[in-house]
């Protein structure tokens, strides 16, 4: 007997599906020109009508503080919803935030079990994120033999990162029979690719020539690569061809150069960073002759809310500039303009705290500052933002996050 046929149907999508289908799109084009403050209007009607896809984009906007205030909680609450319903974008995101404690309570095991089931999408970038989950451990002993398995499917859908990882693991002999011909190939094709780090380990094999013929010439032009992509690895290495004479004259100049710029974009601390930075003034605004006290004019604009004339004297103040030094009364003075708006006001608060400038340091405080810098557009407020979020404790983080939200509600 024949068994019975199901007759499958094609159902065309509702109105309101394809509304959501076109939002979603829409937002897409939004992020990727990086118009945030539309991609989030455009999302909040699908994602309030629970589109999964439009709570994973969402959920991203608020993951890193684009057109709204950076908020983990709220970025978690939208992808635990996405995920739930098979978004495997919001199931990543989600495993990202269980790792690190970020908007949710830390669960290293849950977040591995999200990780498995986004990969288990096919999409070759969540294999490769579940493949270093597995390789890491996530602070457990890592599975470095099921590791190779994910990134093989990812590195057979040609996701380069993962060829270089699997290129990594080849050669170090770990969760797979060591093999230096398997990880020469791999190199090969992802620094072809353009891959940075495929192009330095690549080099490194030339250099040690251990398992290939040794070869500076070509390890020269692999850290050179490597190097012209930002590499701190790349940079490390080149300055030691340099400074050796392997592939090129010697040049101890150029080799302390390229030592310094390694340190510069991978070794700086974020208290160096910070005091790097220092306290600048904002470049839009033209200086004062500060050897003078302010003229009477500019003392009555200020004290009639003008920002500019209002953000010179929070300078004088701060300094002691042609004015008797009130680090508390320019603090008071940048509070109220940052009321006003003013992203230069905030993200001076926020070196102020951060640096412990007349005040005590405070990272939290200054998290609060550089999140409404970031939310206003401050170039720098962003990247500071986010690496005071590493060093406060999840829980403090989520109360500066209200706090940014709050403030948000009372001023704008």
């Amino acid at each position: 007997m024949l068994a019975a046929l199901s007759l499958v149907v094609w159902a065309p999508q509702s109105d309101a599906q394809t509304r959501n289908t076109q939002a979603v799109e829409r937002a897409e084009s939004l992020i990727a020109q990086a118009q945030y403050v539309q991609a989030r209007d455009v999302l909040a009607e699908p994602a309030q009508n629970n589109n999964p896809a439009a709570q994973a984009l969402l959920a991203r906007l608020y993951e890193r503080g684009w057109g709204v205030p950076q908020d983990f909680a709220q970025a978690a609450q939208l992808n635990r919803a996405a995920a739930m319903a098979g978004d495997p974008m919001a199931m990543n995101a989600l495993a990202r935030a269980y790792a690190e404690g970020l908007g949710v309570e830390q669960d290293r095991a849950l977040a591995l079990d999200l990780f498995r089931q986004a990969a288990q999408s096919g999409e070759a970038r969540y294999q490769a994120d579940y493949a270093v989950a597995l390789e890491t451990g996530l602070g457990e002993a890592g599975r470095p033999e099921l590791a190779v398995e994910w990134y093989q499917r990812a590195a057979d859908q040609d996701y380069i990162p993962a060829v270089t990882s699997l290129g990594v693991l080849h050669l170090e002999g770990s969760g797979v029979p060591r093999n230096p011909e398997t990880a020469l190939e791999l190199f090969e094709r992802a620094a072809d690719a353009g891959d940075a780090r495929a192009q330095n380990n690549l080099g490194l094999m030339y250099v040690r020539g251990e398992d290939v013929e040794r070869d500076y010439d070509r390890a020269f032009a692999l850290f050179q690569a490597a190097a012209d992509q930002g590499l701190q690895a790349g940079l490390n290495n080149l300055s030691v061809m340099y400074e050796n004479g392997f592939g090129v004259a010697v040049d101890e100049a150029r080799a302390r150069e390229l030592l310094a710029e390694g340190r510069r974009v991978g070794g700086l601390s974020l208290q160096s960073r910070l005091q790097e930075l220092g306290m600048p003034f904002d470049q839009r605004i033209m200086p004062d002759d500060w050897t003078r006290p302010p003229q009477a004019n500019e003392v009555l604009a200020a004290a009639n809310g003008d920002p500019v004339a209002g953000y010179r004297m929070a300078w004088r103040e701060l300094n002691g500039y042609g004015v008797r030094q009130d680090i508390y009364a320019g603090l008071s003075r940048l509070e109220a303009l940052s009321a006003q708006g003013l992203g230069s006001a905030r993200l001076l608060l926020g070196l102020i705290h951060a640096n412990g400038f007349g005040v005590p340091q405070d990272y939290a405080e200054a998290y609060v500052w550089f999140s409404l810098a970031a939310y206003g557009g401050a170039g720098l407020a962003p990247l500071l933002r986010d690496e005071l979020a590493l060093q406060l404790p999840p829980a403090r983080v989520e109360h500066a996050q209200s706090r940014v939200q709050a403030y948000l509600e009372e001023f704008e």
